[in-house]
C-alpha cells in the first residue's frame, strides 16, 4: 500500500471514529434508547441502545470505510492506474456522512430541532453537484474501470458522461431547492 493511500485510510478512519468523543462527553445526558432512523416528517421511528448508537455505529462505519478503501486501492494497484478525482472525492463520503448523521442522532434526544430531511437533501445535493462536475472530465480509460458496460467508443462515452454530469448537477440543484420549499 502506498504511503499516500495509507495516510488517507488512517485519516478517514479517524474521522469516522472522531464522533465517539462527542458521545463520551454527552453520554450521561443521553437516553438509553437513541434514535437511529427517522420518518419523512423528521420523527424518529427506530431506536437502538445508547452504547450501540454512540460507539457501534461509528465503528461499523470505520470498518466499512476501511473495506471500501482497501478494495479500491487493490483494484487500482492491479491496473497500475492513478486514482481518478471522483474516487478521491468518494473516499471522504463515508466519513463525512458518519459525522453528520452522528450529530443528528445526538441532537434529537437532546431536544434540538433538527431537520433530518433537509440535512440529507443538503448532503446529497452537494454530493450530486460535485460528482456531476467531475463526470464529463473523466477520461475514457477511467470510464472503462468504472462503467460497465462501457460505450463502444470514446465519442459516445463523452456524450454519455456529459449527459450524466448535467443530470447529476440538476438533481443536486433540485435537492438544494427542496430545502427551501419543504
Amino acid at each position: 500500500m502506498e504511503k499516500k493511500n495509507k495516510k488517507t485510510l488512517i485519516l478517514t478512519i479517524i474521522v469516522c471514529l472522531l464522533p465517539i468523543i462527542l458521545g463520551i462527553v454527552l453520554y450521561n445526558k443521553l437516553p438509553e434508547q437513541m434514535p437511529i432512523h427517522f420518518t419523512i416528517s423528521d420523527k424518529p421511528d427506530n431506536y437502538a441502545p445508547k452504547n450501540f448508537a454512540l460507539f457501534g455505529i461509528p465503528i461499523i462505519m470505520a470498518i466499512v470505510q476501511a473495506i471500501c478503501l482497501v478494495f479500491t486501492m487493490k483494484v487500482k494497484k492491479l491496473r497500475n492506474e492513478e486514482k481518478p478525482k471522483i474516487i478521491k472525492i468518494m473516499e471522504w463520503f463515508i466519513p463525512i456522512i458518519t459525522v453528520l448523521i452522528y450529530i443528528i442522532m445526538i441532537e434529537v434526544p437532546l431536544g434540538s430541532t433538527v431537520y433530518v430531511g433537509k440535512s440529507i437533501c443538503f448532503i446529497l445535493g452537494i454530493l450530486f453537484i460535485i460528482i456531476g462536475n467531475y463526470m464529463p472530465k473523466m477520461s475514457y480509460e477511467v470510464g472503462a474501470a468504472i462503467f460497465h458496460p462501457l460505450p463502444k467508443n470514446e465519442k459516445s462515452f463523452r456524450k454519455i458522461s456529459k449527459a450524466m454530469g448535467y443530470s447529476f448537477i440538476m438533481i443536486g440543484i433540485i435537492l438544494l431547492v427542496l430545502i427551501i420549499w419543504v
